[in-house]
């Protein structure tokens, strides 16, 4: 087992412990250890999922709440809690859905604004603001697909930002190992949005306050240097953990991180300064065995 001084672990999902090919038992065996060990392990995650959907999904793959982590947040339940509260900092109620609401399901209406005031609308000359939902395109028989190249978006985007309407993002990530394929995901639609001008409200890591709310929620009485983040993308993980100042490890093997680097040819130590962000520790994976 790894050892951690630490009183509480916070773990990012992707690329943490979930990958492209599934879920690495040696991780959350790791995890399980910490759990015995009298530590707590929460899960914050960059998804549009809820709490109690994230926790079932997560369930059905082998990753148990209470056996292999302690309780998860996501950024999806920060913004509907102040969707909920009425917090939600635009004006109007309508809103129109920017690619799939929902994650592998064909329910309209994004699982934020269930049971809520807001309105969807499939014309957005009727909308008050934009919800970026899955950035998926459609093939000709209208079925749904991923896609690799943030260019593929760029016409949509370019037409969305004419409206001069806000886009809320609960979902900060730019990039997703699905399947082994690293694909654009509503990060990099919100930063191509506010290349072109447009006003973008994001919910989830790097924003402190996602980091607040978990701990404010299940361990306000631990000091956040008895803590500890790990995650494998420095935007978001490590860069969040600095806001909210807590120490944190990032994870390279199969992680966003590790993969921008390959891409952009770059070392560690030149990529981290490039980020202006170095995490306290530097791990090639959470567990010393092989992932799978």
């Amino acid at each position: 087992m790894r050892k951690i001084d630490a009183k509480i672990v916070i773990v990012d999902a992707y690329g943490v412990f979930n990958f492209g090919k599934g879920i690495s038992l040696n991780v959350i065996k790791e995890f399980q250890k910490w759990l015995s060990d009298g530590k707590r392990v929460y899960i914050l995650s960059n998804t549009t999922a809820l709490n109690d959907g994230a926790i079932k999904s997560y369930a059905k793959k082998g990753v148990i709440k209470g056996v292999h982590y302690t309780d998860m947040m996501t950024s999806g339940q920060y913004a509907r809690e102040d969707i909920q509260a009425g917090k939600l900092s635009v004006d109007g109620k309508k809103y129109y859905v920017f690619g799939t609401a929902n994650f592998k399901s064909t329910n309209p209406v994004p699982a934020i604004f269930e049971d809520s005031s807001y309105e969807a609308v499939s014309d957005i000359s009727e909308a008050d603001f934009i919800y970026c939902g899955i950035p998926q395109l459609k093939k000709e028989n209208g079925e749904s697909y991923d896609s690799e190249n943030k260019m593929d978006f760029l016409p949509l985007i370019k037409e969305l930002a004419k409206t001069g309407k806000p886009m809320v993002c609960a979902n900060p990530d730019k990039i997703a190992n699905e399947g082994g394929r690293f694909v654009v995901r509503q990060g990099t639609i919100a930063e191509m949005y506010e290349n072109f001008g447009g006003k973008v409200i994001l919910y989830g890591k790097p924003d402190k306050r996602i980091f607040d709310n978990l701990i404010n929620r299940y361990c306000p009485e631990v000091r956040r240097q008895d803590m500890l983040m790990i995650g494998d993308t420095v935007r978001t993980d490590i860069k969040g953990a600095k806001q909210a100042g807590i120490p944190s490890v990032l994870v390279l093997e199969g992680g966003v991180s590790a993969r921008d680097m390959t891409q952009e040819s770059l070392s560690l130590e030149d990529y981290l300064k490039r980020e202006a962000c170095v995490p306290e520790y530097i791990w090639d994976r959470v567990c010393k065995e092989p992932l799978f």
